[in-house]
């Protein structure tokens, strides 16, 4: 149940351990460490594929991350564009640059009906869960 919605948040799963241990809402995460994860996982994608691959691939992967954030479809749109790994790190640490002059932490909106039943769904099975 919980599959796709852990893509481009992978620390869904911490806040899930959290819900089931202290019924409460972990705060999302801070746009540092989001900017951090990211880096790694580009990182990975690059020396995996090499720059023309890593460059394609982690498209959909920063489209993942950026989906229900603020200023993520203008940043799709710019990453999708790029062609070197140069370009794309430099237009994540623009996009972040920005998040991080709106606050601490990331803050998703919700962008469809879709989402919002996703998100209901995991909610109702994460008390399920919580409740045996």
């Amino acid at each position: 149940m919980i599959g796709r919605a852990a893509q481009g948040r992978p620390w869904i799963f911490r806040e899930i351990s959290h819900y089931l241990e202290s019924g409460t809402h972990l705060p999302p995460p801070t746009v540092a460490e989001a900017r951090a994860a990211i880096a790694e996982h580009l990182d990975d994608h690059y020396h995996f594929y090499g720059e023309a691959g890593g460059v394609r691939i982690a498209r959909k992967h920063l489209g993942w991350y950026t989906k229900d954030l603020a200023g993520g479809d203008a940043f799709r749109r710019e990453v999708n564009a790029v062609e070197t790994i140069a370009e794309q790190l430099a237009a994540v640490h623009r996009f972040f640059d920005s998040l991080a002059d709106a606050g601490e932490r990331l803050e998703y909106r919700a962008s469809s009906a879709g989402h919002r039943r996703r998100f209901h769904r995991i909610r109702r099975v994460t008390a399920r869960i919580a409740t045996g």
